[in-house]
């Protein structure tokens, strides 16, 4: 029996796909929607851990697209199968349009206590540009109906670098964000995912996309602004108010265990990681005929598992904690990578205490090239 404390939930429906989307998500499968709820509530009932459940997180897709009896259920079937603790952190992924403030009520009185709201930008041009169904007024009005239900833990995302935006754009909309006064807020860099509406754009050379330096000045100011404003640069992209880190984020970032439930989701169990079908159909189908729905498993280990250990936990301010890199790989991090460790300190891109390895603000802007150093 697993002894995962982390639980993620995909709910693989949206209203719109999103131009820049690569994720798991499909519009207009209304028709599925209870099929897949009844299939998911019966995956989790068939799960148990070891170890209490100190997170759970609902995400997309726009879980939000589901109502709220709907999720509800979900998350009393998690309930019914796990002893959850009586302060886990419970996030739910919600999207503008999909939201108001009953819908929000109802789900903060299911015990749902975090919101992860996708606003993307607060420019309306932009977000036409990039697919989104809500307006910035309407991005408002959603974080002000989760404001008023009592969710006093809300996360907002925002996008950067999207085509043809300037840095004056992006730093008005960072200067609203701040003004809204959310908890935690992670900024993402526009990337161009396979499969997705502005993969075809790129590959046409239709998109104008804003240069390195500015991606990087703009990289910079979200920085500026958010660590002006109280929050805790915490993570690469992920910036919290003190106490308000996001829980769930960082079993992935220490690359701990956690269970995977539905179509498109990962569960990460005693070192293997299983990737679901991302077939809602299949998913469906599998889970009635008492198949798992796993499409493709990999077990991590040795130098692999190192490697990646240390590239997400350089990823965070607090770095790769050396004795408890020793104590889980029985070998010293210094001696295993003896090699790439003197090029990276000589380049400035890592600081290395006695007790911590830790990416400098140089290595930050280039955390990708540093990563790749620890990857065999």
């Amino acid at each position: 029996m697993p002894t995962a404390r982390a639980i993620y939930v995909h709910i693989p429906f949206c209203v719109a796909k999103c131009h820049y989307c690569g994720f798991t998500s499909f519009p207009g499968q209304e028709s599925l929607h209870q099929q897949y709820v009844s299939a998911l509530i019966e995956e989790i009932a068939l799960a148990e851990s070891l170890s209490p459940v100190a997170t759970i997180y609902f995400g997309g897709g726009t879980p939000t697209t589901l109502s709220a009896e709907q999720l509800t259920s979900i998350l009393s079937a998690i309930f019914e199968s796990f002893d959850v603790e009586g302060t886990a952190e419970i996030t739910l992924e919600a999207n503008p349009g999909t939201i108001d403030l009953a819908k929000a009520a109802a789900l903060r009185g299911a015990r749902f206590n975090r919101i992860s709201l996708g606003v993307q930008s607060l420019d309306d041009r932009r977000l036409r540009k990039i697919g989104r169904i809500h307006t910035s007024q309407e991005a408002l009005d959603a974080y002000q109906a989760v404001r008023q239900a009592g969710f006093a833990n809300v996360s907002i995302d925002l996008i950067f670098a999207l085509p043809t935006q300037t840095l004056a754009e992006w730093q008005n909309t960072l200067n609203r964000a701040v003004q809204l006064n959310p908890e935690h807020a992670s900024l993402y860099e526009l990337s161009i995912e396979e499969g997705a509406k502005f993969a075809e754009a790129y590959k046409a050379g239709l998109l104008i996309m804003p240069d390195e330096d500015t991606r990087l000045e703009m990289y910079e100011s979200a920085i500026a602004a958010l660590t002006g404003a109280g929050y805790e640069h915490y993570e690469v992209s992920n910036f919290a108010k003190p106490g308000f880190r996001s829980r769930h984020n960082q079993v992935y970032w220490k690359n701990e265990s956690y269970f995977g439930f539905g179509a498109g989701a990962v569960r990460y169990l005693d070192g293997v990681r299983c990737t679901m079908t991302t077939s809602v159909e299949d998913y469906i189908s599998r889970i009635q005929q008492g198949l798992d729905p796993a499409d493709s498993c990999e077990e991590l280990t040795g130098s692999a598992l190192m490697g990646e250990t240390i590239m997400l936990g350089l990823r965070t301010s607090d770095g790769v904690d050396l004795r408890a890199f020793e104590e889980r790989f029985s070998t010293s991090l210094i001696e295993a990578y003896d090699e790439v460790l003197p090029v990276l300190y000589n380049d400035r891109l890592i600081d290395l205490t006695d007790t911590h390895l830790r990416l400098t603000h140089k290595g930050l802007l280039m955390a990708d090239r540093v990563a790749a150093e620890f990857i065999v």
